[in-house]
Formats: structure tokens, C-alpha cells, sequence
């Protein structure tokens, strides 16, 4: 098989995470098979969106009344793709979406079912399936899955050592496939800091640069990342939370350290709301956005609660031209990052060799339900990342600094998904 005739394709989705698992996945095969640079185009578009900042809402099968009503609406996305395609893609990936519980492995196999039989029905040749993130399942449709080690139970270890056939189609790796690397943190801080120039220039942003400038100046840095709620009530992030953490915070700078705060789509409003009013009365903390704002009443419902539409909209958009300041905040030297436990980009900044934290005291999470959190913590420290609480402690009355850390490097798992996934594929073509 010719490496070079090779694409990859996914569905396009508004969760944040996923959407950088995919990719990682798309740019891991093109790197492998000289594929394309422009992955905008590698992605089928759900409801009516033109590019991948349009996509509001996911296209999963339990919306859908049947297998019928579903695959009629995904016939659609795919002719839509098909028809800007100069190359028919052979692999098809997606992501298991850990909120949805047992709808997940449904959702992963109908969509699987239904590209496989697009292909079938229109005769476009053989197509591998695979999905990222994934707990352990039996898929009828998925050809590779994908398990992080964090995601794996005694009794899924179990069925593995037992079922062969499941064995052989099931990559396990420590960490998620993802979209960061060291190169992206240098890239996007290079950017960032060519930003703040132009800015001072032009005398845009004058209260949000002042504030930033003496962030720079603090010798010592520490950037907490919120990951946030669920769909289900397994995950409890709760303004009782944040006042843990801004207190950290405040210890922190106290200790000479200057201190970003930056929200995820999945942090809750109220969450948002407490943690910027806060910053506003501390010149030491930045609290920054980086939600997606609500554009019309249609992004402020219940269903659309991964988008802002709390008390500071309009502030929050005056401050859209400044972007998004995650990654490009991680550049800066003697930084650490910490990640609320529910989050899975600990292992984005533990693959980066970046100094790696884990915050997890005053966050309830269900341990039956989202297992996998506690065992990514429990995978991550001491080895790759340091215990949030005990770092704070370590660096207010130690003056333990992110540079006197020495944590291992988490292996990148993208190189071993991208050959195996080929090597999938041509398993399937001779099969």
C-alpha cells in the first residue's frame, strides 16, 4: 500500500478535548503518510456548520429516534465531505465522550456502523475505524480502540486476557492521544508575545497589559487550568472549589509567584463569574476567558452550558482580539501548570515535560462512575506530575520553585496510534 495515497477523516465536535485528541490522531497519520497540512478539511461538519469554530452542538446517535433516522442525516455530512475530497480517506476516527456514561460506546459504534456503510452502499473501498480515549467495549464496528491506562478496571483487564479478538484490535497506552506538544507551547507563546508588542504600540488594552506586565515580572509562575461539570452529576465543580483554589492562589502570590487563572468550555458559569470578580481586586491574579461567548439567546440554554452566558459577556467579548491565552502562557520560564483532576490535559503538559500539577482536594468526583480521574492522578504522581496541594505547601514554605522540579517525561503515544492504525488498515484490505 502506498503510505502517500493515505488520508484520515473525523467528525467534527464542540467538546474542546476530544477535538484535540482528534487532532492529534489526524496530524499523527498525515505525518506518517505525508498527508495534508490543512486539517480543517479532514473533518465532516454536523448541523449546518462551514468551519470547526461553527460547531455548537454534537452529532451523537442517541439524539436519533433509530439507526435509520441517524444514518440519513450522516449520509449527508458524508456526501457534503465526499464531494470536496480530491483523495477517498481510508481511516475514519472519533472520541469516546466520558460524560455520557453508558450512551458513549453506543454512540462511538452507530457512528462507526454508519461510515462503514456509507462506504459499502456508495463502493468507495475498504475503511478502518477507530476510536480515541475509549473504555474497554466490545464494538461490532470499530476496528481500533483506543484505551488510555487510566481508563482500564481490574475486570476490564480481565476480559482482555481472556477475549483474543477483542486483545488484538485494542491499543492500550498511558495518556491520550492529543494536540500539544513543546513545540506548539514555544510556537504559540512566540505568537502571543508579538500580540502583547502590538498592543503596547498601539495603546490598545492598557488595564489588561498593565496587569499583565506584572505578571512578567514575577520571577516565579504558576498557571491553573479549570477542566468542570458534566452532563451527569458524577463531577461536582462548585464555587465552594474555586474558593479552594483562588486561596491557593492568593497564597501563591504571596510567596512571590504572579498567577493566570484560565476556564475550559466545561467550567460553569458560576465558576467563571466568582474566579474574574475575584482577580479583579488582586493585581497579582489574571483571570482569563476562554470560553466561547454566547452570540444569541440559542447558546444560552441549558443544552449549550459548555458556552459562556454568565454576568460578563460584554467584558469577556471587549477581550476576544487578546484570544486565547492557553497554551502561550506555558512559554514563560519557572512556570508550573496545574490541571483540576477531571481533566485529562495533565497529560498534554506531562508529554511537553512541562512541570505538571494535579489539583484534586475540594473536587468531588463519583470514584464508581469516573474511576478513570483518580487513576489518571494516581498514574500521573509523583512519577510525571506533582500533587497540586503539596506543591503549594512546598513552594510557601520551602520556596520550592516549577524549576526545581524533576519530573519524568510521559511518552507521546501519537507515533505508536498512527502505525497502528495503519497497520489496521492493511489488515483489512488483505483480510
Amino acid at each position: 500500500m502506498n503510505y502517500q495515497e493515505l488520508r484520515a477523516f473525523a467528525l467534527a465536535t464542540p467538546n474542546m478535548g476530544e477535538l484535540n485528541q482528534l487532532l492529534g490522531a489526524l496530524k499523527a497519520i498525515s505525518d506518517l503518510t505525508a498527508g495534508t497540512d490543512n486539517y480543517e478539511d479532514c473533518f465532516l461538519l454536523p448541523n449546518g456548520a462551514a468551519t470547526l469554530a461553527d460547531v455548537k452542538d454534537p452529532f451523537y446517535f442517541s439524539a436519533y429516534k433509530n439507526f435509520e433516522a441517524y444514518y440519513a442525516e450522516a449520509s449527508k455530512l458524508l456526501d457534503v465531505f465526499m464531494a470536496k475530497t480530491d483523495i477517498v480517506p481510508q481511516i475514519f476516527v472519533t472520541a469516546y465522550t466520558q460524560g455520557l456514561n453508558t450512551a458513549a460506546a453506543e454512540n462511538v459504534d452507530m457512528l462507526c456502523k454508519a461510515v462503514k456503510t456509507y462506504y459499502k452502499k456508495n463502493k468507495l473501498g475498504p475503511v478502518m475505524t477507530a476510536v480515541l480515549t475509549s473504555r474497554v467495549h466490545k464494538y461490532k464496528f470499530v476496528d481500533l480502540i483506543n484505551v488510555p491506562k487510566h481508563l482500564m478496571t481490574f475486570k476490564s483487564r480481565i476480559r482482555l486476557l481472556q477475549d483474543k479478538k477483542l486483545r488484538k484490535r485494542t491499543l492500550v497506552t498511558i495518556g491520550t492521544i492529543n494536540n500539544f506538544s513543546l513545540k506548539t507551547v514555544k510556537e504559540k507563546h512566540k505568537a502571543f508575545t508579538k500580540l502583547l508588542n502590538g498592543f503596547k504600540k498601539k495603546g490598545e488594552f492598557a488595564e489588561w497589559r498593565e496587569k499583565f506586565e506584572r505578571y512578567l515580572k514575577a520571577q516565579k509562575k504558576a498557571v491553573i487550568c479549570l477542566g468542570g461539570r458534566v452532563d451527569g452529576v458524577e463531577i461536582v465543580f462548585d464555587v465552594n472549589y474555586a474558593k479552594k483554589l483562588w486561596a491557593d492562589a492568593e497564597r501563591l502570590t504571596q510567596a512571590g509567584f504572579g498567577v493566570v487563572i484560565v476556564n475550559g468550555p466545561r467550567t460553569p458559569n458560576d465558576v467563571t463569574d466568582f474566579l474574574y470578580e475575584k482577580a479583579l481586586g488582586n493585581p497579582s491574579i489574571i483571570f482569563h476567558n476562554c470560553k466561547r461567548i454566547a452570540e444569541d439567546d440559542s447558546d444560552r440554554t441549558p443544552q449549550r452550558w459548555r458556552i459562556y452566558s454568565g454576568k460578563y459577556e460584554k467584558e469577556f467579548a471587549e477581550l476576544l482580539k487578546i484570544g486565547n491565552i492557553y497554551p502561550a502562557v506555558l512559554g514563560f520560564d519557572n512556570t508550573i501548570v496545574a490541571h483540576t483532576m477531571d481533566s485529562y490535559s495533565s497529560c498534554e503538559t506531562a508529554n511537553a515535560a512541562l512541570p505538571t500539577a494535579i489539583s484534586s482536594n475540594g473536587l468531588y468526583i463519583d470514584p464508581a462512575m469516573r474511576y478513570d480521574c483518580l487513576n489518571l492522578q494516581q498514574l500521573l504522581c509523583p512519577k510525571y506530575a506533582i500533587d497540586w496541594d503539596e506543591f503549594v505547601n512546598f513552594a510557601c514554605n520551602m520556596r520550592i520553585e516549577p524549576k526545581d522540579l524533576n519530573p519524568q517525561i510521559l511518552s507521546n503515544p501519537l507515533r505508536v496510534f498512527a502505525e497502528t492504525a495503519v497497520n489496521r488498515l492493511n489488515m483489512l484490505t488483505k483480510g
